[in-house]
């Protein structure tokens, strides 16, 4: 028997439609694209990825074997996402690791606990195999000395000019000359070497806590020491918050070319779902608050340096989305917990903040490539399968570098107050400047092509937004590139490696003007091509 409706409902229904209102589910996102007269490089290295010997088969029993050996099913996946630059050996484990025990015969090499992450280090995956490895898949390396201040695990400066020069110097220099008896005869030509790693930090591998100014004074003489005979290498150093920047950039910025940052987001999983999903889908919206920051503050120095021409930029040298799950009555940290499709979302919104602020932000490294958090998931000795994120970064570095486009969002929003950002870092002596944030994220750039690539992403985790993107005059869209899933939670696995995966739409009657809908943590990205 049908209901009648309810007179008093069907009066506030007519009224609502008359005020225009209408559900948040129904509500409409607009997306405006401009082309900016000045156009803005974005660099193609804040794709970047990052190696360190974690003890949870990332290195050995992930990319390499126990015995260093790299694993070669890997490298075509690898090389297929065309990594920029790759971060090498640490992270943490920086400061207990002494590159000349990596080097020569293996089965002289010295096997060691690992002080930072538990298990063992044998330095079988030493510098030339992972120069070697580097130059299998296709990317840059980057080395990060050690700049210990423990008694068991000191190094000096002298050090780090003797492992530049084993991987850059000729022939007729010595340590030149020990790469080549050790069996390659040419330069690896490495530029990029960061300078230290969390000195602010204590507690772990024999770090001990320097402040900003007993680092800045010790990297004044690392710095100038390496400039002197390097003068073209690019150094990081290590940034914080914008006291710690200043006091580095005050005391070394003629000296340095990077400050590198760490984010960590934090999820909470409890029985394969997320907890308190707004607080971690919207945690890039806080370190996007602090870069910007950071941006301001490096504009001012690099315009008082009088560096136009070589500005000192940030590096985001470590960022992921952490989980922690529940085990009864406490959520645990562990790197094991699969990728998930609410991970599409926070590794999307990581990169749309790093194009919105380009140029500042000049390089980024995901931590990590394979297992532990990673873009691949090894099964046994000779199989692996791809996480959603990886999907997400290989569609990324192919289609979204070139030059930043504006992309103005208006549409429903949550308020800021509201949201809470998990994410470790000094990200909080930064404010959010908006009362609200759309759930809408986006971010455009246009290829060399001359191809618009719009990124959007829905920060909702149980609403789907319906958006209107409109592109600049004389633009057409093409296609409607999707990685979504109807279940936020959703993971691919051994046995189902295909559950969250990619697909391409076209876009009928190729309109300036169009629509589509995300999915709650989805990512759509339309390219727009010109009008022939």
């Amino acid at each position: 028997m049908q209901q009648k409706s309810n007179p008093i409902i069907r009066y506030f229904a007519v009224l609502a439609c008359l005020w225009g209102c209408q559900p948040a589910q129904a509500q409409r996102t607009t997306v405006k694209v401009e082309i900016p007269d000045v156009p803005v490089q974005v660099d193609p290295m804040i794709y970047g990825q990052m190696l360190e010997n974690v003890n949870d088969s990332m290195i050995y029993g992930g990319i390499a074997d126990l015995q260093g050996n790299v694993r070669q099913h890997l490298v075509p996946q690898l090389a297929d996402l065309d990594i920029p630059v790759m971060r090498w050996p640490g992270g943490t484990v920086v400061y207990e690791y002494h590159w000349e025990k990596g080097i020569g015969p293996k089965e002289k090499r010295p096997t060691v606990p690992n002080l930072a992450w538990g298990g063992i280090e044998n330095y079988q995956f030493g510098t030339d195999e992972f120069l070697q490895w580097c130059q299998a898949v296709g990317t840059v390396p980057y080395v990060n000395l050690n700049m210990s201040l423990h008694p068991d695990f000191q190094t000096t400066v002298v050090d780090a000019l003797a492992w530049i020069e084993y991987t850059n110097g000729n022939a007729d220099t010595p340590y030149g000359r020990l790469r080549v008896q050790n069996g390659h005869a040419e330069p690896y030509n490495v530029k990029f070497w960061g300078i230290g790693n969390e000195n602010y930090l204590d507690s772990r591998a024999g770090r001990i806590k320097e402040t900003a100014e007993q680092y800045a004074t010790r990297l004044k003489h690392w710095a100038g020491s390496i400039r002197a005979q390097h003068p073209d290498l690019q150094l990081l150093s290590i940034g914080r918050s914008i006291p710690w920047n200043q006091t580095v950039l005050d005391t070394c910025g003629r000296l340095i070319d990077f400050l590198t940052q760490h984010y960590y987001v934090n999820a909470q999983v409890k029985d394969g779902e997320i907890q308190q999903p707004a607080s971690t889908l919207f945690a890039p919206a806080k370190m996007e608050a602090h870069l910007a920051l950071l941006g301001n503050q490096l504009a001012v120095v690099n315009e008082q340096l009088g560096r136009a021409d070589r500005p000192i930029r940030l590096s985001v040298d470590e960022w992921n989305n952490r989980h922690s799950v529940n085990e009864g009555t406490t959520f645990k940290f562990t790197r094991q917990s699969p990728r998930r499709q609410f991970d599409v979302a926070v590794v999307a919104g990581m990169l749309n903040a790093f194009i919105r602020q380009s140029p500042n932000v000049g390089m980024a490294n995901y931590i990590f490539p394979v297992n532990a958090h990673g873009l691949i998931r090894t099964v046994g000795n000779t199989d692996a399968y791809q996480t959603p994120i990886y999907h997400v970064f290989k569609h990324y570095r192919q289609h979204l570098v070139g030059t930043k486009v504006e992309a103005t969002v208006n549409g429903p929003s949550i308020a800021t107050m509201d949201i809470q950002p998990t994410i470790d870092g000094d990200s909080r002596e930064a404010e959010f400047t908006v009362d609200s944030l759309t759930y809408i994220d986006a971010a455009a750039v246009l290829t060399d092509a001359r191809h618009l690539q719009v990124s959007l992403v829905n920060r909702s985790h149980d609403t789907a937004h319906p958006v209107a993107i409109d592109a600049p005059e004389g633009y057409v869209a093409q296609s409607i590139w999707m990685l979504n899933h109807e279940n936020i939670n959703a993971a691919n696995s051994s046995d189902h490696r295909s559950e969250v995966a990619p697909r391409t739409e076209p876009v009928v009657g190729h309109h300036s003007h169009v629509r589509t809908e995300i999915p709650p943590g989805g990512l759509h990205i339309i390219q727009f091509i010109p009008k022939k």
